[in-house]
């Protein structure tokens, strides 16, 4: 494993914290705890140097909060001044980490992400016929710190990254038992636990030479083109991941199918024809909206805020080609969402109906075939022939079918113009 050195003196550079606490406050305009940190700014950064360069500088308590989004957690926060040397730390060292990754983990890297990550497992799911879903049960509270600053460590040869690295990650975090877990609201936890598992993206494509492979933090995914194949491929990670790695998999979320029964990645069902919503992503979202819509009735926000929470809903996933998922009954909620008057008829799957343009009003049974004068459609229909050829008639098509009764009849009255019988 190659060692770097002479990073300390970058770390603690004034233009590094400076840039730091220009990435902390990013977004966060409105916290008071990092607007008063920032109105303070030089004598602040000026403090945090001097502690860092003389080891004085020890991380705070943090600050916790639950969110069920879409399962319960506990995001820990850390004092903006801590936060500062975690970003100053990662603007480091982070590039380095990344050296040592493959193309197949998408989490925390610049021009990955879940965009990327899922067009990838589109691409995958197209290609093969298997899919196996791997997700490892708790990983940010079970991460062993043992282990982990066994791996990290030793990549750096300076006494003073080391130092910091192992007292962030054995900084004790409430609610989770000593010795393991990294708490999840730290830039420096998404990193270390990204880098964690970046040996397992090794071993499954060079070691057991998976056909296809994609890992989002610790939701994996394995490709493969028989059912035999993807059950080795399931069984190695496993075994992997619990024996070198001290983890475990989640065995009643392993989800192992064929790809025509569709992926769930990242809230999306992923087919080879194409992607949608999960239902449970997209009632969240339209859940969370509601209550934005609630508060701006009743003052709490004003029609600025409620905008930008409806453009935030709809731009995540723009991508994506969804159009109009939020469903609103407020007439502001309509009228602030892209879409105008037509997104509250959008959603996630396609549009079926009968007119050739395909737009929701189309989709009534009133406009459909030959109640729409415009768009008349005598639904003449057609036999489907099967292009196997049968037995004892090698070289043969198979036989055209049959006209049917009194076809030659009702053809010539439509000529006369009688009315066909």
């Amino acid at each position: 494993m190659r060692s770097y050195g002479q990073l300390w003196e970058r770390v603690t550079s004034p233009e590094n914290l400076a840039a730091a606490l220009g990435r902390v406050m990013k977004g966060r305009g409105g916290n008071r705890n990092v607007m008063a940190f920032a109105a303070r700014r030089e004598e602040e950064l000026a403090a945090l140097r001097a502690e860092l360069l003389s080891g004085a500088w020890r991380p705070g308590p943090y600050g916790q909060f639950r969110v069920t989004d879409p399962k319960p957690r506990t995001i820990s926060c850390a004092p903006v001044r801590d936060r500062v040397v975690h970003h100053a730390l990662c603007g480091v060292i982070a590039p380095l980490l990344e050296s040592g990754f493959t193309e197949d983990c998408y989490a925390c890297r610049v021009g990955k992400g879940t965009h990327r990550a899922a067009a990838r497992a589109r691409d995958l799911v197209r290609r093969h016929g298997w899919t196996c879903k791997l997700d490892i049960r708790r990983y940010f509270d079970s991460v062993p710190h043992d282990r982990l600053l066994e791996l990290l460590l030793p990549m750096f040869r300076e006494k003073e990254i080391r130092r910091v690295i192992e007292m962030i990650v054995r900084h004790p975090v409430p609610g989770l038992p000593d010795g393991r877990g990294l708490p999840i609201g730290n830039l420096t936890s998404q990193w270390f636990a990204n880098f964690y598992l970046s040996g397992l993206d090794h071993y499954a494509k060079e070691g057991l030479g998976a056909p296809g492979y994609v890992r989002y933090m610790d939701d994996i995914v394995l490709f493969a083109d028989g059912k035999a194949e993807i059950w080795r491929l399931h069984d190695g990670v496993c075994e992997w991941v619990e024996r070198e790695r001290g983890l475990e998999i989640k065995g009643e979320r392993t989800v192992t199918a064929p790809v025509s029964e569709g992926l769930a990645f990242l809230g999306l069902r992923i087919f080879p024809g194409g992607w949608r919503f999960q239902r449970s992503r997209l009632q969240r979202t339209r859940r969370k909206f509601r209550l934005r819509e609630r508060q701006w009735q009743s003052g709490e926000i004003d029609s600025e805020q409620l905008a930008m929470c409806a453009a935030a809903a709809e731009g995540g996933v723009r991508w994506y080609g969804f159009r109009g998922i939020l469903r609103s009954t407020l007439t502001v909620g309509k009228n602030l969402r892209a879409g105008g008057e037509g997104a509250d008829s959008g959603s996630n799957r396609v549009k079926r109906g009968g007119s050739w343009n395909n737009t929701a009003s189309n989709c009534r049974s009133a406009y459909r075939n030959n109640n729409d004068p415009s768009n008349r459609n005598n639904n003449i229909g057609f036999r489907l022939v099967s292009t196997m050829r049968p037995k004892g008639q090698a070289g043969s098509h198979p036989p055209s079918p049959a006209p049917r009764s009194g076809g030659d009849e009702q053809a010539r009255l439509r000529a006369a113009g009688s009315p066909a019988v």
